[in-house]
């Protein structure tokens, strides 16, 4: 490995969590996985398996744990908005003061919730797009060519740089946001319309956006409104021109929990523009009505 080793905790093992666990420990880190008391046994049993076209198949042995039992140098925090108060309940935060935490959760409101919870803790988000998968407790497969993480420039609040960690485990990492909100909001002005048309109509992105296209520019325009009244500049016309030409079959992650049935991320997602848009995001309050009314579980925003 070309860099330090590091002691890591992965706060989740779903496909994002369980991707960077392999990765990282592949890399050559002392990796920790904090998760349920299933998920850990299986991965204590048969390991992390990561089948990627782009990485190949690397399977590693890591030990996963219900809960954090020593100190570390970084933890990723890996789990979906609406489990977030609970899965912190893994992590002593004796045992991350002087750590650099790294959140990859959607939304906004997760960061100055985790400076609170985590004091003693350098709190540095990040944001991801990867297309993958959990096909059973440790077993991740990666169908897409591209791992995309990013973060604000210098965002390292005097610890760990995380983006080093990342790129040296091969990771592709973009630095080019100017600050926290923009970083936030950037991937937010894309997710929040593509996961909410996609979820309210039950359809894949071409069929969504060509069956309401007044309805998806709404939700862009309203979402970059939100985004600049929390001081962050977003073009509603390229973010509209990159939802234009994604391939039509694709489903936001939103969509797949809502046919599974699963807890949806709505407060993470919408709540934000429900919260900060100026004329109170018509168009968005909206579709979000019509998510709740069909009857989903859902964190629904308030």
């Amino acid at each position: 490995m070309a860099g330090t080793t590091h002691r890591i905790a992965i706060l989740g093992a779903g496909a994002v969590g369980g991707m960077l666990g392999v990765l990282l420990a592949d890399a050559g880190h002392d990796v920790t996985v904090l998760a349920t008391d299933r998920t850990s046994t299986a991965i204590n049993v048969n390991g992390l398996s990561l089948r990627s076209g782009r990485y190949g198949d690397i399977d590693v042995r890591v030990p996963a744990r219900p809960w954090l039992t020593a100190p570390v140098d970084l933890v990723f925090v890996t789990v979906k908005a609406p489990a977030l108060l609970d899965a912190l309940t893994r992590v002593p935060p004796a045992l991350v003061s002087g750590a650099t935490v790294v959140p990859l959760l959607n939304g906004i409101d997760h960061v100055p919730l985790l400076r609170t919870v985590l004091p003693g803790a350098a709190v540095v988000p990040m944001t991801v797009g990867v297309e993958a998968t959990r096909i059973g407790p440790g077993v991740i497969e990666h169908v897409s060519p591209f791992a995309d993480y990013a973060i604000s420039a210098g965002a390292r609040d005097g610890g760990l740089d995380p983006g080093s960690v990342l790129r040296e485990a091969g990771l592709d990492v973009d630095a080019s946001a100017p600050d926290e909100a923009t970083l936030l909001w950037r991937k937010l002005s894309f997710l929040c319309p593509h996961a909410l048309i996609t979820t309210s109509t039950r359809a894949a992105l071409g069929p969504a956006r060509e069956g309401r296209p007044d309805v998806l520019h709404g939700l862009v325009t309203e979402t970059a409104a939100a985004a600049a009244a929390g001081g962050a500049r977003i073009d509603p016309a390229a973010v509209a021109q990159r939802l234009a030409s994604l391939p039509g079959t694709m489903q936001s992650s939103m969509l797949k929990d809502a046919l599974a049935g699963a807890v949806l991320e709505l407060d993470a997602i919408a709540g934000p523009v429900l919260r900060s848009a100026p004329d109170g995001a018509p168009v968005t309050r909206s579709v979000v009505a019509r998510i709740v009314g069909a009857g989903e579980p859902a964190a629904t925003p308030s």
